[in-house]
């Protein structure tokens, strides 16, 4: 029978061989024997047979057809089988109960008259221990459950408790180490692709990464915090860097600062101190991105030499003092999104401060909404020269001016397909009929040309081109949030698995979950395999759909009818909600 049809119970637990003189001296001491908890402890952080994995494609990925795990109620099944079964060897009817429960594994004791009892466990083992219970660690990691909700999660489906604190810790240091591991092969494939794909185009001696910062709490009061950076040409994860200001070991000794114990404990707690931050929150991402710059040539052998930032932060600053590459400047790139955004951020802000700006038929909600998508659809459309981009950054604003006596519609996209409708009209032959809306209040141009003189200044739409946008970071960020939520309390080693375990997924899709799972020595079966072929089949899918001119503009128009259906509720009911309404 190959091994691959081995029934998952075959390896036996238990079994001692019998050592030979070659094998080295005897243990004369009598060893204390593991309690049932040591049992379950992982023996390394990483199965010594994951290192020599090969993670170039998806072909290392062994799948064993006979894994597969069922929730049975365990009286009813085995009654109804002791009833309807006797033993092979003196034919009297058998008992099944169960024995040895550590976690959610445990052993199937069948019992008869005359023969001993056999014992089979409930599923395979990792070392000495049930794999379920490390399985089921791993799977709720990956959908942001950790221990509590792995207790309540149990409890409701009447299964025994699965695993105490310190067993859990260890597992979760296990698939650290084993999605580390992942991560680095992922990213160090990806920095190679990204290279490639440069080089192809230009011959720049570097590559362009976009980067961003994401914290566990808003308002950069948070704890935690991590950063990636991510090749604009792949859309792939080529470093990340998590941050922490909190050690719970530090806060603990720190009462015992002083004594011959502390200076002992502080002697071997250097390497292993979770705290590796001091400052603010928001410097965070600032020394992580330098940090990761001086590191790319000793990592990937090659060097970043563009950076993608949203402006909300000094981190270009902060690379260009930390002089990465020596006398090589860093170039620095605009994300267009975030232009886009400061073109809102500015038109909401100048109503505000300016009276009787707003209002209907001024500058509403829904004009800013439209006005800063034409501004951002105008870089996207033309990011190749500044004039371009000037130029149909204007025609937008002459756009929104026109009249039926007087359309200024000259520098508008032409054709069937142009978001000007007057242009759409002229193409299909129907201007006749054609009658402009409304056209921008007086008042409203003279009030926000000083913003659109200042939006289309040389320096920044200079950075503009290209167009670099850090929607791939975003959607990152996201990824890593989803296996660790902000809503729950976790330390650095769970924030850490989370952005491995992303990172590795972001670039590779579920295939590297498999490997991380290869590598903590949990067996992959056919329906893990083909859920995470078809959630990555989907995500292409979904991925190119969501893509589409026909969705873009779906999702624009979606968000500008609810705009507007949102400021005629307030113009009817009044203001609802607010700061010191109530006063």
């Amino acid at each position: 029978m190959s091994d691959d049809k081995k029934p998952v119970y075959s390896a036996q637990k238990g079994k001692r061989g019998r050592k030979s003189k070659a094998d080295g001296p005897s243990i004369l001491k009598r060893q204390r024997p593991l309690n049932r908890f040591e049992m379950e402890q992982p023996s390394e952080n990483v199965d010594t047979s994951a290192k020599k994995l090969s993670a170039n494609n998806s072909d290392d990925i062994e799948v064993n057809p006979s894994v597969g795990y069922r929730m049975i109620d365990f009286l009813t099944v085995f009654t109804a089988i002791s009833q309807v079964v006797v033993c092979k060897k003196c034919k009297s009817d058998v008992e099944f109960t169960e024995t040895g429960n550590r976690g959610l594994g445990f052993k199937i004791v069948i019992t008869c008259k005359e023969c001993d009892k056999v014992f089979v466990p409930s599923c395979s083992f990792i070392d000495k221990a049930y794999e379920i219970n490390r399985r089921i660690i791993l799977a709720m990691r990956l959908i942001g459950v950790g221990l509590h909700g792995i207790h309540k999660f149990c409890a409701f489906m009447d299964l025994p408790r699965p695993i105490f604190h310190s067993f859990y810790d260890s597992v979760v240091k296990c698939i650290h180490g084993g999605a580390e591991i992942i991560c680095e092969q992922s990213m160090k494939r990806a920095a190679q692709e990204e290279k490639g794909k440069t080089d192809e185009s230009s011959n720049s001696g570097g590559i362009a990464v976009s980067g961003d910062g994401s914290w566990r709490k808003r308002e950069f009061s948070s704890l935690f915090g991590f950063v990636s950076l991510i090749g604009w040409k792949t859309g792939k994860v080529v470093d990340v860097s998590v941050k922490c200001k909190y050690c719970k070991a530090c806060e603990f000794w720190k009462t015992k600062e002083g004594t011959a114990k502390y200076e002992e404990w502080l002697e071997t707690h250097a390497d292993e101190c979770q705290a590796n931050h001091e400052g603010s929150s928001g410097l965070m991402e600032v020394n992580a991105v330098c940090e990761m710059f001086q590191r790319s040539e000793s990592l990937h052998n090659l060097k970043y030499t563009s950076y993608i930032g949203d402006g909300d932060s000094k981190t270009y600053t902060g690379i260009v003092n930390s002089s990465p590459y020596g006398d090589s400047i860093v170039q620095k790139k605009e994300c267009i999104d975030h232009v886009q955004k400061r073109m809102g951020t500015h038109l909401r802000n100048l109503k505000k401060k300016t009276k009787g700006l707003g209002g209907k038929g001024k500058l509403t909600g829904k004009l800013i909404d439209e006005l800063s998508i034409y501004y951002g659809l105008a870089i996207r459309r033309n990011h190749e020269s500044v004039e371009k981009m000037r130029t149909a950054i204007y025609a937008t604003l002459d756009h929104k001016l026109s009249t039926d006596a007087k359309p200024k519609h000259d520098h508008c996209p032409s054709g069937e397909n142009s978001w000007c409708s007057w242009q759409r009209a002229k193409a299909t032959g129907t201007l006749d009929e054609y009658t402009h809306k409304p056209p921008l209040h007086e008042e409203v141009y003279k009030a926000i040309t000083p913003i659109y003189e200042k939006l289309t200044s040389d320096d920044l739409l200079t950075r503009c081109i290209g167009g670099f946008t850090q929607n791939s970071n975003e959607s990152f960020n996201a990824t890593v949030w989803s296996m660790a939520p902000k809503v729950t309390s976790s330390g650095k080693n769970v924030l850490d698995t989370a952005v491995y375990i992303a990172a590795g997924t972001y670039n590779d899709g579920l295939t590297s979950a498999m490997r991380v799972m290869q590598n903590i020595g949990i067996k992959i079966g056919p329906n893990c395999y083909n859920y995470c072929q078809e959630t990555d089949q989907n995500r292409i899918k979904l991925s190119d759909r969501s893509l589409s001119d026909a969705a873009r503009r779906s999702r624009i128009e979606q968000k500008a009818s609810r705009k507007e259906e949102d400021e005629f509720h307030v113009s009817m009911e009044g203001e609802m909600y607010g700061a010191g309404i109530a006063d």
